[in-house]
């Protein structure tokens, strides 16, 4: 279940919790990702079920979330999340983005290969706590 965030932009991430993923992530150094979304202007963290994309190591999608809106902008995928480093980078460019145009800032270099390309959005349902 994700918070009631209403009224506030963030970023969305969203990560494979299936077994292969979560054993990868849990075997590296994590970057204290969930403690970054936050700590982040209006982030959220999505723990989602396995998302098929097994052959590509530990993977997220990372998206902006609108205030005004269930879905977010279109999402960047990334793999191999496990890698050294990786987790900590996300994890730092997550909590440093700040809403001014509803754009993130490019992502860091040490990700760039971590790229697997772009989705359609993701679908932020939230509670009315």
């Amino acid at each position: 279940m994700v918070k009631n965030t209403k009224g506030s932009t963030g970023i969305v991430v969203a990560l494979c919790a299936g077994h292969r993923c979560a054993a990868l992530v849990k075997a590296s150094d994590d970057g204290e990702l969930a403690a970054a979304v936050a700590r982040s202007s209006g982030g959220v963290i999505i723990s989602a079920s396995c998302l098929q994309q097994c052959a590509h190591g530990a993977v997220a999608a990372v998206a902006i979330r609108a205030p005004t809106s269930e879905l977010t902008g279109p999402s960047i995928w990334l793999g191999g999340l496990e890698a050294p480093g990786r987790l900590k980078t996300l994890a730092a460019w997550v909590e440093r983005w700040h809403p001014q145009d509803g754009r993130p800032s490019a992502i860091p270099g040490k990700l760039s290969g971590a790229v697997l390309g772009t989705g359609a959005p993701v679908r932020v349902a939230t509670n009315p706590a």
